[in-house]
């Protein structure tokens, strides 16, 4: 549910956008760059990196409307509503991006909308590319888990700041672990047929700030060459945050980590 009034959104939605295109300047040759991936995959840290570009991410959106209710956002309060109205504001942010030519960064992880809206803005003169965060589906689920037990641990200490600095980054809309490995594998499907109809895209593999694959590149040299984190590894890992979880006494936590843990020992 909306808790804001109707002129009280309208407000809402202006600062939204002032903020976003603040400092940003128009370019001579518009980019769209949407970056596509599961939560935990690094879209976030990657798009931090790209100066001069209007970021559009609801997940921010959705923060800063926790924010200015002053509610708690490690609760889970986030309901149909509220991402309808996140989707509304982000589309007001594009738009203004859009008509003063600003170079814009699209951080999702719904592919049909990263479609939708690639091929929506390429009608208004963009050059689009996809920037494709490639990341094993049960690492992408143990970083959602760990990012939120983090983020938990930052509320803690630093409480009194949260207003002055903002929200910790990471996941901080408790995205679950099961969204992930499912977004996982969608995002693995998108990228063969992206390469099959020569759509430009770049891979980045978790944690390295540099492409792996460009389109052009041989890919299927790439997937041979590929690193995959092996089984024993991830298991190992889900074991250690499932014993911090239960010392923590965070018992959701615990149950997805057991979960994911008999899952992997399944697939050994």
């Amino acid at each position: 549910m909306i808790e804001l009034a109707e002129d009280e959104q309208q407000a809402f939605t202006e600062q939204m956008v002032k903020e976003a295109l603040e400092g940003k300047k128009p370019s001579k040759n518009p980019t769209f760059c949407a970056l596509i991936g599961a939560p935990g995959s690094g879209k976030s840290t990657l798009a931090s990196t790209m100066d001069n570009a209007v970021v559009i991410s609801s997940d921010h959106v959705i923060a800063e409307y926790a924010k200015t209710l002053g509610i708690d956002i490690r609760e889970d309060f986030c309901d149909r509503d509220v991402a309808r109205f996140a989707t509304r504001v982000s589309n007001e942010i594009y738009k203004a991006a859009v008509k003063n030519k600003m170079d814009i960064v699209y951080d999702t992880s719904v592919l049909t909308n990263a479609l939708k809206t690639l091929e929506h803005v390429s009608k208004f003169g963009y050059q689009t590319k996809a920037k494709v965060m490639l990341v094993d589906e049960y690492q992408a689920a143990m970083n959602v888990v760990e990012r939120k037990m983090n983020n938990d641990e930052a509320f803690g200490k630093h409480r009194a700041l949260r207003e002055k600095f903002g929200y910790p980054s990471g996941n901080p809309l408790g995205v679950k672990p099961s969204t992930s490995l499912n977004v996982s594998a969608a995002v693995e499907e998108f990228i063969q047929q992206a390469v099959d109809s020569d759509f430009p895209i770049e891979i980045y593999e978790f944690g390295k700030k540099e492409p792996s694959f460009k389109t052009g590149d041989d890919f299927d040299k790439f997937i041979e060459n590929l690193k995959l984190v092996p089984m024993e590894e991830h298991i190992e890992r889900c074991e250690q945050l499932k014993k911090r979880a239960d010392r923590e006494g965070r018992e959701d936590d615990f149950l997805n980590l057991l979960a994911l843990k008999q899952e992997m020992m399944g697939r050994r």
